[in-house]
């Protein structure tokens, strides 16, 4: 009989996008995103108490008692070293200081590029989604993306996104470095299913591990296009006793949980 698991998915999540922040890095995490939020600050109490948080409504490193519901919430001027303008984000993006931007998508292709605009035409949409804000400036600026998707599927996994709110490596290969952008892109794609990274030279998606209780064949069923997948594919490497007790004790509420219902 297989082991039971001692942790949840979302804390599973949030502990693989931490383990993303390294020591001293500059990080920012966007609106809606309790898991990166999570992430951040549990980075910051473990593995790299060095790094600093923007959090994208205002605040630097963040240390609140609880994780709020929303990244604009007052709650996360508490235990903060200071307060940071939008225009500032951006300048820090320009001077090629940002290390690190958390990204969430509805559709994501096999070179990293992500849609938050519209489904469909982009005239006559089927569904007209949120937009992405600054998305497409700070794709092209900041030194590595990394995209968290909670609901892996051939819908949000395509072979081509209907439109490219967030760029990530184009159509592969040296095509970011020919449009200009000479540095960044998807660093790795982080879903329920598992964790992937992006191929040197080609620049497409590959499956690096799955998480406990997946299977690649899953995977593979539920992604439209071919993933670079490794003959052997390890399972996730699961959050350590301490992680887990920073979770559930800064987010006692179950925040982390509210992009699975």
């Amino acid at each position: 009989m297989a082991e039971e698991r001692k942790f949840t998915l979302p804390e599973l999540m949030a502990v693989c996008l931490a383990r993303e922040i390294k020591d001293g890095e500059i990080v920012l995490q966007g609106l809606f995103s309790p898991l990166p939020m999570l992430a951040c600050i549990l980075a910051r109490k473990t593995h790299a108490p060095n790094a600093v948080f923007l959090n994208v409504s205002d605040s630097i490193d963040s240390d609140p008692d609880e994780l709020p519901y929303s990244s604009a919430d007052p709650k996360l001027h508490q235990g903060c070293v200071g307060l940071i303008s939008l225009g500032e984000v951006f300048d820090l993006a320009q001077k090629g200081k940002l290390d690190i931007i958390f990204l969430g998508a509805a559709q994501i292709d096999q070179y990293g590029n992500t849609n938050l605009s519209v489904i469909g035409g982009y005239h006559r949409p089927k569904v007209r989604l949120p937009g992405g804000a600054a998305t497409s400036f700070l794709c092209g600026l900041a030194k590595k993306t990394v995209i968290w998707v909670t609901r892996h599927s051939s819908r949000v996994f395509v072979e081509k996104v209907d439109f490219v709110t967030g760029q990530g490596y184009l159509s592969g290969g040296d095509a970011r470095e020919k449009a200009g952008l000479k540095y960044g892109g998807p660093g790795r794609v982080i879903t329920n299913l598992g964790v992937f990274g992006f191929e040197e030279q080609s620049k497409r998606m590959r499956l690096e591990s799955v998480h406990p209780g997946v299977t690649v064949e899953q995977v593979k069923q539920s992604t439209s296009f071919e993933l670079l997948t490794p003959p052997e594919v390890p399972e996730t490497v699961p959050p350590s006793q301490e992680q887990l007790e920073i979770i559930r004790r800064i987010d006692p509420y179950k925040t982390r949980e509210m992009e699975f219902h």
